[in-house]
């Protein structure tokens, strides 16, 4: 991630996006390439120019032919381009070859989500998280740096013997980094997990804010309970998982609120292992409270993936209701069929009373039940 750090710190910098799809027969683009301006422009590089490609393989030297990368080519010359994204995953070595055809820095998507964390982590357990992630991506990717990028992270460890090349110098150094931050994350869960358990020896039911990033779930924790979680108009805006406390007036009863990291169309793997401990939260909730961005024209697409995500990290089986969100910038309301649903503002706190009402039927209908947690 240096290589990207580099190029945004100096200044503007423009860059060139590629969408790359290998499959057979053509089916719809599943929106990631679509994310990918809104990625590039939240890591301080403006979008000059997008292809979008469907070569029948990939290219094992540069994953794209010599036509695609004619095209790239004389869209970087002709609007100053310094850096050029891949939708698609890139190998050390493709990117090395593609720079050499180019004569400009050449990340992917994952490296372009990877700085955004890294840009975004506060707390000391958000920066451990991010770097660990960083890692876990760098390492099987060494070799194709050369050994060069990544000599830094080796500084001050010994070596095993004069006849122990560098680049075996560098991956040593990066594993021992890599356990040790494991090391980190595991005391940092048992902390969270302690605190989870205090949390949760009371009868307030725990709700965590689930969504795609962006969608305003910090903006709907602090109206829902009064707090001041940092809330921005940008991705990834929370890396950290925020709980506090709120009442329902229906119930006449405290709630624990929790807000989470956004989720986003293939989301890194790299990023879901770091963040396992951070993901518990929404593991071991009593209910999620799927909020959506109700102004995104995407938004069902969004929630889909959400689905998705929360079924891939084991919690697809937890009671829910879903928030539309952003009420207030929209003439009509969008067309739902979803049977626990509500309509709300966060910033207006509009909707609130029916929120309420659902949040309540929620928890009538699913009784909390945790000693079978």
């Amino acid at each position: 991630m240096e290589r990207l750090e580099q190029s945004t710190n100096t200044g503007p910098k423009k860059a060139v996006i590629v969408g790359v799809e290998f499959r057979e027969p053509p089916t719809e683009d599943d929106g990631s390439f679509g994310e990918l301006p809104l990625l590039v422009e939240s890591s301080g590089l403006e979008v000059a120019g997008e292809i979008y490609a469907r070569p029948r393989r990939p290219n094992l030297r540069t994953l794209v032919g010599e036509k695609i990368i004619s095209d790239i080519k004389y869209l970087v010359d002709t609007t100053g381009t310094t850096t050029v994204v891949f939708n698609e995953e890139l190998k050390g070595r493709q990117r090395n070859n593609l720079e050499d055809e180019l004569q400009v820095e050449v990340v992917d998507r994952t490296e372009v989500i990877l700085q955004i964390f890294a840009d975004r982590a506060k707390t000391r357990e958000g920066k451990i998280q991010v770097e660990l992630a960083q890692l876990l991506y760098s390492l099987p990717r060494l070799r194709g740096h050369g050994g060069q990028e990544l000599s830094a992270l080796g500084g001050g460890i010994g070596t095993r013997g004069p006849g122990e090349t560098k680049l075996e110098t560098d991956a040593r150094a990066i594993r021992d980094r890599i356990a040790a931050l494991r090391g980190k994350i595991r005391q940092l869960s048992v902390t969270r997990g302690t605190q989870r358990k205090q949390r949760m020896s009371g009868k307030s039911a725990q709700w965590s804010l689930i969504g795609y990033t962006n969608s305003g779930k910090t903006t709907l924790l602090n109206a829902l309970t009064g707090a001041e979680g940092y809330a921005d108009d940008r991705l990834f805006a929370t890396l950290d998982p925020l709980t506090r406390k709120g009442f329902n007036p229906v119930t006449r009863k405290q709630f624990l609120v929790t807000d989470t990291v956004g989720f986003i169309q293939r989301l890194p793997t790299q990023l879901v292992a770091a963040f396992q401990a951070t993901l518990e939260e929404v593991k071991y909730a009593d209910y999620h409270m799927l909020v959506v961005d109700a102004t995104d024209e995407d938004w069902q697409r969004k929630l889909d993936v959400v689905h998705q995500t929360l079924e891939d990290i084991g919690g697809g089986d937890i009671p829910n209701i879903v928030a539309y969100n952003k009420i207030d910038r929209l003439e009509y309301l969008p067309h739902t069929h979803t049977p626990m649903e509500v309509f709300v503002s966060a910033l207006k706190k509009e909707g609130f009373d029916k929120l309420y009402e659902r949040m309540a039927e929620l928890e009538g209908a699913y009784p909390i039940k945790r000693d079978m947690r």
